[in-house]
């Protein structure tokens, strides 16, 4: 029914070319109206455009009245008066200005007749003027800090190595070095050689190794320390001596 009440109205050639027509002449229409203000932006309302869009700014506020505002003086017009009394003139004024002189001052006196330390530089009734009758204390004594000498640095023990005429005392006990278990189970032999120091109380003081494979170091040098000397001198004077100590170490 709705096709029969909408296409029965003219043969179909002519409604087809009268849709086709309306629809293009709305497109024409609308494309117009889009590329208008593209190629002719001098027709836009631009003034009432931004006048829709920001609104007219709002009257200043007016001037607070402050404490130190200038106020006219009534009755003068031309002089400006400040609160604190000091009033500036507006204009220079043409008559005659006057010319204050002061009169010269009198001669200035220095000093007063009486006073401690003579009359040209005394102060009358000053409170100085009864010293120099005061009795004078002595200050007290101070004694001055008693001041310890500086204690006489330790004698230097001299220390020479074994040569010559020094001789290193007999050896009074000897430890053997124990084997270590690591060193034995890794099959490790060989020697350790030590610096030994030996003192005046003919003891071991200090120990350096020179050269030993580091799974026996541990155990020679805890048997030099064990190691007791007699007593080292040189022109009767007890001296330290630094002598070699090497311990071997053999697997059966």
């Amino acid at each position: 029914m709705f096709e029969q009440a909408t296409l029965t109205n003219g043969p179909a050639g002519k409604r087809v070319w009268t849709t086709f027509l309306g629809l293009g002449s709305q497109v024409v229409l609308i494309s117009f109206a889009a590329l208008a203000p593209m190629v002719w932006p001098q027709v836009l309302p631009t003034a009432r455009f931004l006048e829709s869009l920001a609104p007219p700014l709002p009257p200043a506020p007016p001037p607070k009245q402050l404490g130190n505002a200038v106020k006219q003086r009534p009755g003068r017009p031309g002089m400006v008066r400040f609160i604190h009394g000091i009033s500036m003139p507006t204009r220079v004024p043409t008559g005659p200005i006057a010319i204050i002189e002061d009169e010269p001052a009198g001669p200035m006196v220095v000093g007063v007749p009486v006073g401690f330390g003579g009359p040209e530089v005394g102060v009358a009734g000053g409170i100085t003027g009864g010293l120099g009758d005061a009795v004078r204390v002595a200050p007290p004594h101070v004694p001055e800090p008693i001041v310890k000498p500086a204690p006489e640095p330790p004698a230097v023990t001299p220390r020479y190595k074994v040569g010559g005429n020094v001789h290193l005392g007999a050896l009074l006990h000897k430890a053997e070095p124990l084997y270590p278990a690591l060193a034995k189970s890794a099959r490790v032999s060989g020697e350790v050689e030590l610096e030994c120091v030996v003192g005046v109380d003919g003891r071991i003081h200090e120990v350096k190794v020179k050269s030993g494979n580091p799974l026996l170091v541990h155990a020679a040098v805890d048997a030099a320390w064990q190691w007791v000397y007699a007593p080292s001198k040189l022109n009767d004077v007890p001296i330290e001596i630094i002598t070699m100590l090497t311990f071997s170490f053999r697997l059966n």
